[in-house]
Order: C-alpha cells, then sequence, then structure tokens
C-alpha cells in the first residue's frame, strides 16, 4: 500500500501493541473494569517509576478527549487559556475545549508555535478587571504543530513564571515520545524537573491502536481526577486493552524507539528535499516536515500521494512520518517528485 504522508496517524498499529492486545485477549478470564485491571496497575508502577514525586496516570479515548478532561480538572468558572494560535485546542478541535470547558482560549502570535514568557506577560494585563475571563492555563503543545520542541529549560522557566502567577500548565503531549527522543531525555527531566501540572503522552501518533494516557503531577488534583473523568464520559470499562497498550509501550521503551525513528524519518526525508532543491519553513525537530512546494509541484504530487496542507492561508506542505515508515517509502515519494 502506498505510504501516507498526510498524519502520522495514518501507520498501522505497532507490533508490540497489537501483540499485547492479543495477548489480554488470548489470556481470558475476567478482570476488574474501570482503571483497576492488572495491566493498568502495571502501567502505573513503571510510571511511577520514572518519577521521585507521586504521580497519578489515568487513561481515556483520545488526545482531544485528554485535553478537555486536564482543563476541566484545573480550570474555574471564569478561567481563560493562554496558548499560541498554532496549539492543537485553538487551531483544530472545532473549539471542543471551549465548547466542553466553557473557557475561554486567548491565544498569541507566534512564529514557531512555541509560547515565551512576553507572550504570557501581554495576555496577563486585563487581569483584576472584571470584564475579563481569568487566565488561569497556560497549554504548551509538546511537539508544535509546526514541529517545533520546546526544550525543558523552556518549560521549566514558563512552569516557574506561571506558578508565580496562579497559573496551570498543561503540556498537550501528542507527540511527547518525539520530543523526549530528540532532547534524549525522561519523563522526569520532561514533566517533573519542570514543574509541569499535568500532561497528556501521546499513543496513537506512537504506534497505538487507541486511547491516550494523562499524566498527574500536581497533588492538588489527585483526589477527584476520576469523577471528573467519569463525568467527562472517558472513563472505560474493558481498560485492561487500553492499559495494556501503553504495558507494551513501555516496556523496553517501545515508545522511545518508535518516535526516535520516526525522527529520524523527518530528518532524512528533510535532506533528501533539501537536495532536490525543495526549502523548509521549519526545522526539523520531530517527526514533522514542513515542506516549500510550488503550487505546480502540490498539484502533481496530489495525484498520488497524500500529504498535509498546514493551513488554508500557508503556502507550504505537511509531510509526517510515523514509526513505520521506511527510507524505500520516501525515496520512491523523492523519484516520484523528480519524475515531474
Amino acid at each position: 500500500m502506498l505510504c501516507n504522508f498526510n498524519s502520522d496517524t495514518t501507520a498501522n498499529v505497532c507490533p508490540e501493541v497489537f501483540q499485547k492486545i492479543e495477548e489480554i485477549y488470548r489470556e481470558g478470564g475476567y478482570e476488574l473494569g474501570y482503571s483497576q485491571d492488572k495491566y493498568t496497575q502495571q502501567v502505573r508502577s513503571i510510571m511511577q517509576s520514572h518519577f521521585t514525586k507521586p504521580i497519578q496516570c489515568h487513561f481515556n479515548a483520545s488526545g482531544s478527549g485528554a485535553n478537555v478532561l486536564a482543563i476541566k480538572v484545573m480550570k474555574k468558572n471564569f478561567s481563560s487559556i493562554i496558548c499560541t494560535n498554532d496549539t492543537h485546542i485553538n487551531r483544530y478541535e472545532v473549539g471542543g475545549t471551549e465548547y466542553n470547558t466553557g473557557c475561554k482560549i486567548v491565544a498569541c502570535d507566534s512564529p514557531d508555535a512555541k509560547l515565551t514568557i512576553p507572550m504570557i506577560e501581554h495576555k496577563l494585563k486585563t487581569k483584576g478587571s472584571f470584564n475579563y475571563s481569568l487566565p488561569t492555563i497556560v497549554v504548551l503543545s509538546q511537539v508544535t504543530e509546526l514541529g517545533t520542541v520546546y526544550t525543558c529549560s523552556e518549560i521549566k522557566e514558563i512552569c516557574d513564571f506561571c506558578h508565580k502567577n496562579n497559573i496551570y500548565v498543561y503540556v498537550d503531549g501528542a507527540r511527547l515520545a518525539n520530543a523526549m527522543a530528540y532532547l534524549n531525555v525522561g519523563f522526569k527531566e520532561m514533566l517533573e524537573d519542570t514543574g509541569v501540572d499535568i500532561a497528556s503522552f501521546g499513543a496513537n501518533k506512537n504506534g497505538a491502536m487507541f486511547g491516550e494516557m494523562i499524566i498527574v503531577l500536581n497533588e492538588e488534583f489527585f483526589d477527584n481526577f476520576i469523577l471528573h473523568q467519569k463525568q467527562s464520559m472517558q472513563l472505560f470499562s474493558k481498560t485492561r486493552f487500553l492499559g495494556g497498550q501503553f504495558l507494551a509501550m513501555l516496556e523496553n521503551e517501545v515508545w522511545r524507539k518508535n518516535a526516535k525513528h520516526s525522527n529520524e524519518m523527518a530528518v532524512y526525508f528533510a535532506e533528501k528535499l533539501k537536495e532536490h532543491g525543495i526549502t523548509l519553513a521549519y526545522p526539523v525537530q520531530s517527526n514533522a516536515v514542513f515542506a516549500n512546494f510550488s503550487e505546480e509541484q502540490i498539484k502533481f504530487i496530489k495525484k498520488k500521494y497524500k500529504m498535509g496542507s498546514y493551513d488554508i492561508d500557508q503556502p507550504f506542505c505537511r509531510l509526517m512520518t510515523a514509526w513505520s515508515t521506511t527510507k524505500e517509502e520516501i525515496d520512491d515519494f523523492i523519484a516520484y517528485l523528480s519524475s515531474m
């Protein structure tokens, strides 16, 4: 089947995850539901071993669902959320966060889709006025929608500033694995040492079949999280098949292997495009390549391949690599482009 570079979600389920699901199925018998099964408990134990402070892990249906649930837990009735224009909750979720949380999103322009302290400070100018929502949550996409990565020091600086201003920090980690692979760090360095309050750990883009994991680091949100989860219709019954996927990804750091491979394929893709005179709109720091194709090239490529148009107002196209992308698939794409 022809490789689809439109999104990393188009890739198949990675073998380790599929084998674990099959293993759980063949084991048969009965297991407690609603995150009380032994597989989910094993995942929680493994995840806790990555941190020095207590954490909680919860499993839900999707990345967008994880974003909404995490924000619902942190929000006040009059909260606003500060993020960049390109953050997933602002650009791609059909207003789902605002609709489901009642929070207003206050978005900032950013040249690389990364939020900075001056951007946050500017949005705090309305603080204290009864005419405006109160900024109480900052959302960072890691990696960003432009494929750029926040360093751990950048996240820590943002968290320190936000906490001084009574603002919580949520990391939408749909591609957190790619960021950790790129920076060669682990969960503790990325989340605990930086001061993040809650984060999601993307699975679907890293080889899972379905579902996501929410990592709660701020103990303030421990007691009632599952109540928010149940109320938000994000608590699965047969969580053995959901938690089991994360067990497969955590064992032998399959998540890092998959992320590292997809990152390397993106670098290879970028190099091949450059060799053919194609410039890039952004540096390759994850598994996303933003290429400046001409209109003629875009029309030609789309006769055979799927690729993402980042935004209707932007001239570049997004090419995503996945855990399963091969050099041969990329070479075939380049060969086809060269035949134009």
